[in-house]
Parts: C-alpha cells; sequence; structure tokens
C-alpha cells in the first residue's frame, strides 16, 4: 500500500512539486467563511521525506521565480482560476 503525504499549506506544496515530487491530487474543502481550501496529497517515498526535512529547517534553495511561479499554478488550481 502506497503511504500518502498530504498537506493543506500551499507553501509546502509548491516546493515539493518545484523539487520533483508529482502531485498525487487535491481534494477541497469550502470552509465556514466561504473560502475554498485545497489539501495537497503526494506519495509519500524516501526523497518526499528528505525534501521536507530540508524545506522545514531551512536548508532548502529555490530558484525564487519558478518556485514562485510554481505556487501561483497551485493557488491558481485551488481558488477556481485555471479555467
Amino acid at each position: 500500500m502506497v503511504e500518502v503525504y498530504s498537506t493543506p499549506d500551499t507553501t509546502t506544496a509548491a516546493y515539493l512539486v518545484f523539487s520533483g515530487h508529482p502531485l498525487f491530487s487535491i481534494t477541497y474543502e469550502i470552509l465556514p467563511s466561504g473560502k475554498r481550501q485545497g489539501t495537497f496529497h503526494f506519495n509519500e517515498t524516501p526523497t518526499l521525506t528528505q525534501s521536507l526535512a530540508f524545506f522545514t529547517s531551512g536548508q532548502a534553495t529555490v530558484n525564487l521565480v519558478l518556485y514562485e511561479h510554481t505556487r501561483n499554478t497551485l493557488l491558481d488550481r485551488v481558488l477556481g482560476r485555471d479555467r
């Protein structure tokens, strides 16, 4: 059985996608405030765990322009602006 890592944090999800980890799916929820929230799902692998460790420890390095593009693309999907 494949383990799944899930996060509602767009910043973390964008880093994982940017780092080459395939996004398995996004589930959506409408919050009481009326805002749409996405939860991002990835297959949990040793390399994903390592990427998360780099990210959460502040050791991750990225091309900021490409990372922001990845993050904005994910936000567009969650907010329904990708249509």
